[in-house]
């Protein structure tokens, strides 16, 4: 093999190594919930069924999240274009998308830090007893949540600058990372009492704080960086 192929498949597997563990680490951020962490703790220490209960909160997650991918998927140009033809290229259109999406999180996160300045209600989630009901408050969960749905966002970007062979490893990653936090909650809390506590004090006193205007804060940068992103190639274009 020439020494630059052999350059260029290194870099290939390179660059598909960081969106593989991208990926994965944007499965953890998805799955970082305090409203959803609360509702685990308290369904694992009541019920009698304590695995059941924790396959739903896992498949409720990754049902939220998989809804949520495929309707970025539909719409992102790239991806539908990498699809259809089995080749990744750098589409116009996708940059647009990228432009409107950013344009959506930074509009998001200002209302919230508008919103942020009235008193916190607080929420209260019934019926999780029951395997369906939480299932169902799980999925709507994940995906009524801004942070998660640009999270998923970026996972889906992610997965579209590479090929369609690659997805479903790729995507199976980024649900390992979904599910790794509820799993290792469940381990801490029957398997290691003392971290368990530790981990619950950690989670209780998160859900206590007031996160709304860290969130719009996150939610304006990762706005105005796509803006930026899609910007770089827009702007010069228009000249």
């Amino acid at each position: 093999m020439h020494p630059l192929d052999l350059a260029a498949v290194l870099g290939g597997v390179g660059r598909l190594v960081q969106v593989v563990l991208a990926l994965f680490g944007l499965g953890l951020v998805t799955a970082f919930s305090p409203t959803t962490f609360g509702i685990e703790i308290g369904v694992l220490e009541r019920a009698r069924r304590a695995r059941l209960q924790l396959l739903m909160i896992i498949l409720g997650a990754c049902a939220g999240a998989t809804l949520l991918a495929a309707l970025f998927a539909v719409a992102s140009p790239q991806a539908l274009n990498t699809l259809w033809t089995g080749q990744v290229r750098a589409l116009i259109g996708q940059r647009w998308f990228d432009a409107a999406v950013g344009l959506a999180l930074v509009i998001i996160g200002v209302v919230r830090w508008v919103r942020a300045r009235s008193p916190r209600k607080p929420r209260r989630v019934g019926g999780t007893d029951r395997p369906r009901v939480l299932f169902t408050v799980v999925a709507v969960e994940t995906m009524i949540s801004t942070t998660r749905l640009a999270t998923v966002f970026l996972a889906v970007r992610a997965l579209g600058t590479t090929a369609p062979v690659f997805w479903s490893l790729g995507y199976s990653l980024f649900l390992l990372g979904v599910i790794a936090p509820y799993v290792g909650l469940a381990f801490a809390l029957h398997r290691a009492p003392g971290f368990g506590r530790a981990v619950r004090r950690l989670i209780d006193g998160v859900g206590r704080r007031d996160l709304r205007r860290p969130v719009a804060v996150g939610l304006i940068v990762v706005g105005a960086l796509l803006l930026v992103w899609a910007g770089s190639v827009l702007v010069p274009l228009q000249r």
